[in-house]
């Protein structure tokens, strides 16, 4: 039998983010009642109530949770029944509060297509993040097939017929960084993150130009206007690419320019990568021509 229970205003709060998001991690919880182990509680006592239930980690709204979001009014989103659909509710849900109180606020997809349904419908993007620039962004997994990196790639290509000309794609397995590879699709950036790792690096991205305080951390005053236009800056005569970030298409554009210049056998400038310490490895295999510098991420973060 259910127990009865009187609603707080952050159960109400609860189960109208339930109506919009679909399903909520249980840690997330805690942004929600502002506590750090209360919300547990009041949580057991609502699945008693049949408010919320729970599923592998996540909390959804229970029979009397849809009665009272009806009930208000609320439209609810639906959980789909299909595994990889059900993985995309909880991403776009986990990424949503990722980015809670920063400085970006993610928008989730399914709102973009309800506004834009014409345009927007086949749309495999999880949702826009928005602040300081406006990026889509999508999510490959662990162990993404050759069907769906295909796919997000192809979406990518065509962002720019929805205004949009950067995106950011999260992978969560070193072999499905290397799966992805490092093809640039004419975008102005089109970064390739770890999940949850980027994350961390994207809100202080949000607050300041990582890529330019990373380079003052580096070369201080030495730092000057490219000569090569697609460096970032020119250093102790070198072009220096940040790759912080890890931005394909600035990789792309090395790999294209080193290719380029020893097809014509002409003397290359000289491209200098600044990177974090944990990417130094991976440049080092992918550019041998180049000279690395790396910075930590702890002293970007905390400048």
């Amino acid at each position: 039998m259910p127990v009865n229970v009187e609603l707080t205003e952050r159960d109400k709060k609860l189960l109208e983010m339930l109506a919009e998001l679909s399903m909520i991690k249980v840690e997330n919880l805690s942004h929600i009642y502002e506590t750090k182990a209360y919300y547990l509680k009041r949580i057991a006592l609502l699945r008693k109530a049949h408010y919320v239930r729970r599923l592998k980690g996540y909390v959804m709204l229970g029979s009397k949770g849809i009665e009272y979001v009806r009930s208000i009014g609320l439209k609810r989103k639906g959980i789909p029944t299909a595994h990889g659909q059900k993985e995309r509710v909880q991403r776009i849900s986990d990424l949503y509060f990722d980015f809670l109180g920063t400085a970006w606020h993610f928008v989730d997809s399914r709102k973009i297509k309800e506004q834009k349904a014409s345009i927007y419908r086949s749309s495999i993007f999880l949702g826009f993040l928005i602040g300081r620039t406006e990026y889509a962004v999508y999510s490959i997994g662990k162990e993404p097939s050759r069907e769906k990196i295909d796919a997000v790639k192809s979406e990518q290509e065509k962002l720019y017929k929805l205004g949009i000309y950067r995106s950011i794609v999260f992978y969560e397995s070193p072999e499905a960084r290397k799966r992805y590879g490092v093809e640039g699709l004419g975008l102005k950036e089109q970064l390739l993150l770890p999940y949850p790792y980027g994350v961390e690096l994207l809100k202080e991205h949000g607050r300041r130009d990582l890529i330019k305080e990373a380079a003052i951390n580096v070369y201080g005053n030495s730092l000057k206007e490219p000569n090569w236009k697609e460096a970032d800056f020119s250093a102790d005569d070198k072009e220096v690419v940040v790759l912080i970030l890890n931005d394909i298409e600035k990789i792309a554009k090395i790999r294209n320019y080193l290719i380029l210049a020893q097809y014509r056998y002409t003397k290359t400038t000289e491209i200098e990568i600044l990177c974090l310490e944990e990417q130094e490895e991976m440049f080092k295999e992918m550019f041998p021509e180049c000279s690395i510098k790396t910075i930590k991420e702890e002293d970007l973060i905390s400048a």
